[in-house]
């Protein structure tokens, strides 16, 4: 059957790497005329699944890849404050034993940072003396 009359709803964003407009989830309605001369409406609701594999709203958009993600897998670097995806976090462990978020850039600069100063400390350690009168 034909349809009559049609409607469509799309929820869309600009995918950064191809340029094209990417379809987030489209809904339709259709009003359709039956064989025996009645119309019937129809609600068609398509879904696409966000690059995370979860279902649920768009949270934002990846800087260093462009995936987007829903807001339970989308999250912000700690340092830099850059939108990343889960696959692109890296997660520190704090005194606090609480794990925070960082991009691959801010993740090696504070990673090399805290190697500098154990070297740097394990050096010291042969300078300074012990109360006790040991060195090191």
């Amino acid at each position: 059957m034909k349809p009559i009359r049609q409607n469509e709803a799309r929820k869309v964003t600009p995918d950064r790497i191809t340029g094209q407009d990417r379809i987030l989830d489209r809904r339709q309605k259709k009003h359709i005329r039956s064989d025996q001369g009645s119309v019937n409406s129809m609600d068609v609701e398509w879904v696409f699944f966000l690059d995370c594999e979860c279902k649920g709203e768009a949270a934002g958009r990846c800087f260093e890849c462009g995936a987007i993600s829903c807001e339970t897998c989308h999250g912000r670097c700690h340092a830099c404050r850059k939108p990343i995806c889960m696959q692109h976090s890296h997660f520190l462990e704090t005194d606090d034993q609480e794990p925070i978020r960082l991009c691959g850039r801010c993740h090696d600069k504070i990673s090399r940072k805290q190697t500098r100063a154990k070297i740097g400390r394990f050096f010291l350690s042969f300078l300074v003396q012990q109360e006790d009168g040991r060195d090191g």
